[in-house]
């Protein structure tokens, strides 16, 4: 991830780069601290498994005319520990774990050669007593003697109902089915603006990435400040860009809300004013008969219904194509292409489309591919390198001549060309499938506006702020559980439903969609498997973001959901 991240902070170090949420503990962290976060997590896990082999040592130990009652209060003592803990570490994961946790499950299970699912662990253990006492009287009955094997370890104990036994452990009992009838009503509209209105055009991008898994998947957009001398009449509309990279024409009609935001003296935080609700064509658009004078960020954001994360299998898919070749004398050159790609993403970054990148502009292109800004050092080193243009700006020329020297460099491999291209949407066959640019106009009679991009931003640092906006202007859904409320928001660009949870404890919520016409959903779309989200106590979780995908048609979306 690659942000310059204002408001939310690592708790571990107070730095504002790179943060990520653990969804287990809602807590904030630095890319850094979260592989220190994520070794705590596996550190529990690795209690538990010294504590198994501790238990299982003892077991082996012990003589079949060891008397009953001993032997299940072990068994009693170990269940009760194992369940709350392994339950624990899985919840703060997020039902996640990594290659290494599953090979220590697999030692634990004696199933190193097959491959087990680590939620079928549960099940096991919440029924070791049963099985215990049903191997202790059959031993019993045929009057055998000899080491007594627990079957907590038994491979083919572990194959069976997993997902039934989690279920009891993790929920309360459901509630009966609370149905939701979503209806978006077609749209006409024409966007109308008037022509004395001076415009200002930028460009952008929407970014989506993920780390471990495209289930969580990060979405950046990127912040443009402005400034009103007077009060006026304003229009903003951000429309999103189709090009040769692009597989097909899908990202024409991406869910676009238009977020404007009132930026406060002496301050980084933000106050959200203002959130689009209507569209023209393919357009979004935000009206204000008068906006006030004043210091404005306006920020164009995506929800995951139609840009989506790609699956694993195609993310870790050998390259396709080449992004340079080797000549005579082992000299590297850049492929065709390579440059070609390379000069799409300088017309992306050159937001002005004044055919230079200036230092803000580059800066913003060197965070998304290496996570680091350009310091004074760096952009000394550039001048010396290539040289700058007028006003110190990059050209085309010098930009690809700096990549250039990258791929010249015998030290710097393929992969590490690929990682600049992948952070910023490519996939190994040069096509844009976590990528969406769009031009973003400001209307407005002011003949001195200035808009400049400022910095990355995460859907993730706002949702909390967008959250509250939505509360207060959706509509209260009521539920059979009194402890969560449902509020859903809707215009003519779709639906937002939230869920706010008021208990003392931890809730899941089971989503299904029975249903669906013109709509994209950030969720999976499957009649027949639930999706679960987990909301906090004292908290609200947003369920879905529902797009029209076309306006002139209505929208239906039919779910049922339980709370759990």
């Amino acid at each position: 991830m690659a942000t310059t991240t204002q408001g939310i902070v690592c708790i571990k170090c107070k730095k504002t780069k790179r943060i990520v949420t653990c969804k287990g503990c809602s807590k904030d962290f630095c890319a850094d601290h979260l592989n220190e976060h994520h070794n705590e997590l596996s550190e529990q896990l690795g209690k538990t498994e010294d504590q198994f082999n501790e238990f299982k040592i003892q077991i082996e130990g012990q003589k079949a005319e060891l008397q009953q009652h001993e032997l299940m209060k072990q068994i009693d003592q170990w269940e009760h520990e194992s369940i709350e803990k392994i339950r624990q570490v899985a919840n703060e994961k997020g039902d996640r774990l990594t290659e290494d946790e599953f090979e220590k499950l697999r030692y634990l299970l004696d199933t190193v050669d097959e491959k087990v699912d680590v939620k079928k662990l549960t099940k096991t253990i919440g029924e070791t007593k049963t099985n215990c006492r049903q191997k202790i009287s059959k031993e019993k009955n045929e009057q055998k003697r000899g080491r007594f094997l627990l079957f907590i370890y038994h491979k083919n104990f572990f194959l069976d109902d997993f997902e039934r036994r989690l279920s009891r452990l993790d929920s309360s009992k459901s509630n009966d089915n609370n149905a939701v009838h979503i209806i978006i009503d077609p749209s006409s509209k024409k966007l109308s603006i008037d022509p004395k209105t001076r415009s200002l055009q930028m460009k952008g991008a929407f970014f989506c990435e993920y780390f471990d898994s495209p289930v969580d998947a990060l979405y950046f957009s990127i912040g443009y400040s402005f400034d009103i001398k007077k009060d006026a009449p304003i229009w903003i509309t951000v429309e999103p860009m189709i090009s040769r990279y692009h597989a097909d024409l899908s990202f024409k009609n991406m869910d676009i809300r238009i977020l404007l935001f009132e930026k406060r003296p002496h301050s980084t935080e933000r106050r959200l004013l203002h959130m689009s609700s209507e569209r023209s064509g393919y357009k979004s658009y935000l009206h204000l008969n008068a906006l006030a004078k004043g210091s404005y960020e306006v920020i164009p954001v995506t929800f995951g219904g139609v840009l989506r994360a790609r699956s694993k299998e195609v993310n870790e898919r050998a390259p396709i194509k080449r992004l340079r070749e080797n000549r005579k004398g082992n000299n590297f050159v850049m492929s065709k292409d390579y440059r070609d790609a390379l000069e799409y993403v300088f017309d992306l970054f050159d937001f002005d489309d004044n055919k230079q990148l200036d230092r803000n502009e580059y800066n913003l292109w060197t965070i998304r591919t290496t996570e680091e800004e350009i310091t004074d050092e760096d952009w000394s080193s550039i001048r010396q390198h290539v040289g700058l243009d007028v006003d110190e700006n990059v050209s085309k020329e010098k930009f690809l001549k700096l990549n250039d020297l990258e791929v010249q460099d015998p030290y710097t491999s393929e992969q590490e060309l690929w990682n600049g291209l992948k952070s910023l949407g490519f996939n190994y066959a040069l096509e844009l499938d976590m990528m969406c640019v769009f031009n973003l106009t400001v209307h407005i009679n002011q003949p001195d506006l200035h808009l400049k991009p400022t910095s990355y931003v995460e859907l993730a640092e706002i949702k909390t702020v967008l959250m509250n906006f939505l509360e207060n202007k959706g509509q209260k859904i009521k539920l059979n559980n009194s402890s969560v409320q449902c509020f859903n928001y809707k215009d003519d660009c779709g639906s937002i439903l939230l869920a706010e949870n008021k208990s003392a404890s931890n809730v899941r919520l089971s989503i299904q969609v029975k249903d669906s016409k013109n709509v994209a959903l950030n969720l999976p779309i499957d009649a027949h498997k639930p999706h679960v989200i987990n909301v906090r106590h004292d908290s609200t979780q947003v369920i879905w973001f529902a797009h029209q995908l076309e306006s002139q048609r209505k929208m239906e979306l039919d779910a049922s959901f339980q709370v759990k």
